[in-house]
């Protein structure tokens, strides 16, 4: 009988872990190609690069309370965020901040990777330099995934269900109480 209760539990948590991981799934849809060779002016270019491989995980990127992008294993995404100040915030089982002015005409990259969680996974990230060691991550991370973009449709409806809680953690991040990282003259290439 022990066996039966353990097999069902075990059958009825694989089924919600499918169930939750297509729903987020929809989020973003593969795009061929690398898109276009740099960013247009008065840009910059941002790489957010999910290598990994294992375990498994997914992390959403926002700024205020738009959703700049959703990526999972060996996905990658960018944008080409107008020149200036800026603060990213990458969201899965916890809320992480990255701050920078970045320059017009520069490529910046962030490295996400992650650790097992507490009934998910979190997802960390750092920004490459452009030179050195981190110079040759970054070719490799994008070389590793296959790009994707968001579902306009699905970013939509996202966005509104957590509108709130994202203006509770850019204040959070204005007033000090999280810290953000900071991206610097030296990460842009």
């Amino acid at each position: 009988m022990h066996a039966r209760i353990g097999r069902s539990t075990f059958l009825a948590f694989l089924l919600c872990a499918i169930v939750a991981s297509g729903c987020a799934g929809a989020m973003s849809h593969h795009v061929e190609g690398p898109g276009a060779a740099g960013p247009p002016a008065g840009h910059a270019r941002v790489y957010f690069v999910l290598a990994q491989g294992f375990p498994s995980g997914r992390a959403f990127v926002v700024e205020n309370e738009r959703l700049l992008g959703f990526v999972g294993n060996r996905q990658y995404f960018f944008i080409d965020a107008p020149a200036g100040e800026h603060l990213f915030m990458l969201i899965s089982e916890q809320t992480e901040g990255v701050r920078g002015s970045f320059e017009a005409g520069k490529t910046y990259h962030m490295k996400l990777f992650i650790t097992p969680g507490f009934m998910s996974s979190r997802v960390y990230w750092s920004a490459l330099e452009a030179t050195g060691e981190d110079a040759a991550m970054r070719k490799k991370g994008i070389d590793a995934c296959r790009r994707v973009e968001l579902n306009p449709t699905k970013a939509a409806s996202w966005e509104r269900k957590y509108a709130e809680k994202n203006r509770t953690r850019v204040a959070n991040f204005e007033a000090g109480k999280d810290e953000a990282k900071s991206i610097g003259p030296q990460h842009g290439l």
